[in-house]
């Protein structure tokens, strides 16, 4: 495996059994690439189906018969914008975290070999792979994510992401959001009910440092620079405020994506993904 996808499997394990199984229709049937024997053809089979140099061989009109299985079509997508530039509660970076979440996904779809693709990016727009099969596919998504998020000086701004799923995937699949915690507005919650009408969907969110427990001043705004809290910082008032006010968001954000029957999670540090994708994967199998 690559740097990446290794990483991944470090912080998340290898066993990805009974991972993403179920949801509504995003779970498709296709053939495998093992052949299973041959069969006589019945009327409403697919005729590219038909096996000539058999059926010629015996005088009847033969079927290729395939084990069949079953797979999703997932599309990542993922924040790249300057908040995953922030700490996470663990001190670690944010894009980091969300670098491990988009592993261990990868990881889950390797083992169905379901197909996956992404669409990443900030405010100023949106960077789109294709769907594909694949742990050098997986790898590469991987690496075009933590490259843009390393190097991007643009602010964050899932429903631009989201905006361009609404607009370019047309057929049901399974669509896995990794952000920060987003700002539930009227077209956040107008972009969900439109995708959640078409998709299965799945939100993991990577917590942000609380700005109290940074420093005197509340530490900065990574998209701003500027002092979360300033001078007020020292006053329990404001303190005491601000955390409300957080919970109050989080509450927001939970009703939001409980009500579109999209199971979501929010993880705080790399050694909660296991877990907090295993909850998570739970409740997404529970909807199907």
């Amino acid at each position: 495996m690559g740097k990446h996808l290794n990483r991944a499997r470090s912080v998340f394990g290898s066993d990805t059994r009974g991972m993403l199984e179920g949801g509504r229709h995003a779970l498709l049937h296709t053939r495998s690439l093992e052949f299973d024997e041959l069969r006589p053809y019945v009327p409403g089979d697919d005729v590219r189906d038909i096996d000539w140099k058999a059926s010629a061989r015996s005088g009847d009109v033969l079927i290729k018969r395939f084990v069949s299985d079953k797979h999703h079509k997932v599309l990542l997508v993922a924040d790249a914008g300057t908040n995953m530039a922030a700490l996470a509660p663990s001190g670690e970076r944010k894009c980091d975290i969300a670098t491990h979440i988009l592993g261990a996904i990868g990881l889950i779809t390797l083992g169905r070999s379901d197909e996956v693709g992404m669409v990443y990016g900030d405010a100023r727009g949106s960077s789109n792979v294709r769907l594909r099969r694949g742990e050098s596919h997986v790898e590469r998504l991987l690496q075009r994510y933590h490259d843009h998020s390393a190097q991007q000086r643009n602010p964050s701004d899932i429903a631009c992401q989201l905006t361009y799923v609404a607009e370019h995937y047309r057929h049901p699949m399974l669509i896995v959001v990794v952000s920060d915690e987003p700002e539930p507005d009227p077209t956040l919650e107008d972009l969900l009910t439109r995708l959640a009408a078409r998709h299965d969907m799945m939100w993991a969110m990577v917590a942000d440092l609380p700005a109290v427990a940074v420093g005197p001043d509340g530490g900065l705004d990574v998209a701003t620079g500027r002092p979360v809290l300033g001078v007020a910082a020292t006053d329990p008032r404001v303190v005491a405020a601000y955390r409300r006010a957080e919970q109050q968001r989080a509450a927001r954000i939970d009703e939001m994506l409980t009500r579109r029957g999209i199971a979501h999670t929010t993880i705080t540090a790399g050694d909660d993904i296991r877990s907090r994708l295993a909850d998570m994967t739970r409740v997404y199998t529970r909807a199907g």
